[in-house]
């Protein structure tokens, strides 16, 4: 079995972040996920529709969203 710094449970998205953050800063990393192909990465499944286009401030998006900056 490898040597690595550091071991994260799970692939969820703030697994994954953590085991980025990680590898970033030159750890070596291992992410261990118990999940079958079709259900790993957690909830994040679900947080990639949470982006919206916008063209006025709302109460929770304070800047406008140009189209073009949408679809890109």
């Amino acid at each position: 079995m490898p040597t690595v710094d550091v071991l994260v449970a799970g692939g969820g998205n703030a697994a994954l972040c953590a085991a980025l953050s990680a590898s970033e800063q030159g750890a070596t990393v291992m992410v261990l996920e118990s999940a079958p192909p079709e259900f790993r990465g957690g909830n994040s499944r679900h947080t990639r529709n949470l982006r919206c286009m916008h063209d006025s401030p709302t109460q929770f998006l304070h800047d406008s969203y140009p189209e073009e900056e949408y679809f890109a």
